[in-house]
């Protein structure tokens, strides 16, 4: 694709993204969303192989299907206040169909099947956006209803996606689908907080973003498709040690700022008395942190015990756009992992 195109298509994905944020009423908040979702497709249909380009449909398909649905509540509210305002949406039924439009788009379970499908199906650049940009706009949209939509349906949601993401990602061998159903798992931890506190919501959609974009990087200068490639991170000790860090940081290994941003959530959930949903988040995040510790086992191993010596060459790095954003990423990354439980102690 030319450069002037896809500085255009990437310039469109941002306004529509910013309409989302700056908008109060419906109309413009769908108009962004398709926006965005419509100036990703051409970057997403670069695949030129069969499987990129069923997870672009599928992609289309999902989001379209979840749009139409926001449309829908949008309207309804039009029907029954006559205004399009977020602040006027307070008919439970209206609640329920933009909520279960906002599930679709964060990939929230019991909504959550078509993220493993169409992240497996791109390559990592493409990943970054589906996994940490196109997150923002429906996330702002639920801190923006938090104190209008049904507790029961979030809490529910997000408490099963948390326990999916960490059993879905046990018995997986490829790191793009241990990636999405490790998405899946902190979006359920990110969107029961913002029930409770929309700062610290924020804070850990930060932490998600800062470690995910790392990650995801750094599998596409590595080419780390599978777990039985994870031996070509050692070929660079700094991406090695960064790798490792991110994944553990992830999984809320202490003394790590991961294990911070799941200790302050349960201290809210705490507060709040909720604590009957406290230990169904402890038993999601050990689960999740077996599959973070057996990712970085095998980072840390020489030779695959089901690889070939073949597997062993690395490819040079010659993608100097991934080579600069990592390098940006490291200090800002160990600033998150060692700083941040140092921030909370004084919020």
């Amino acid at each position: 694709m030319n450069r002037t195109v896809s500085l255009f298509l990437l310039a469109t994905l941002a306004l529509g993204t910013s309409l989302v944020i700056l908008s109060k009423h419906w109309f413009p908040i769908w108009l962004g969303l398709e926006l965005s979702t419509l100036s990703l497709l051409p970057i997403l249909n670069l695949n030129t192989w069969s499987r990129g380009n069923e997870a672009t449909l599928k992609y289309f398909l999902v989001q379209a299907f979840s749009a139409a649905i926001l449309l829908n509540g949008a309207i309804l509210n039009l029907w029954i206040t006559g205004n399009w305002e977020i602040s006027s949406t307070q008919d439970p039924l209206v609640h329920s169909t933009i909520t279960l439009a906002l599930i679709i788009k964060l990939g929230l379970a019991p909504c959550h099947f078509w993220f493993p499908d169409v992240l497996s199906g791109l390559t990592f650049n493409n990943g970054i956006i589906i996994a940490c940009w196109q997150k923002i706009a429906p996330l702002f949209l639920l801190v923006n209803l938090n104190s209008f939509v049904l507790s029961e349906l979030i809490i529910t949601c997000s408490v099963l996606s948390a326990l999916i993401g960490a059993w879905g990602g046990l018995n997986q061998v490829s790191i793009r689908k241990i990636l999405a159903y490790s998405s899946i798992g902190h979006m359920g931890w990110i969107s029961c907080t913002t029930f409770f506190s929309e700062e610290t919501a924020i804070l850990l959609f930060a932490f998600y973003l800062l470690n995910n974009v790392l990650i995801f990087c750094i599998c596409n200068t590595k080419d780390l498709y599978s777990l039985s490639s994870l031996s070509k991170v050692n070929s660079n000790p700094t991406s090695a040690l960064l790798f490792s860090l991110a994944l553990l940081s992830l999984g809320g290994l202490p003394p790590l700022g991961g294990f911070i941003n799941k200790l302050i959530p349960l201290s809210i959930f705490t507060l709040n008395n909720s604590l009957l949903i406290i230990p169904l988040f402890i038993t999601a995040s050990l689960m999740s942190l077996y599959f973070y510790l057996r990712v970085t086992f095998n980072t840390s191993l020489t030779l695959f015990p089901q690889n070939s010596l073949g597997l062993l060459t690395s490819r040079s790095l010659t993608n100097s756009t991934q080579l600069f954003i990592i390098s940006a990423l490291a200090p800002l990354t160990i600033w998150g992992l060692l700083l941040i439980p140092a921030f909370y102690l004084f919020i």
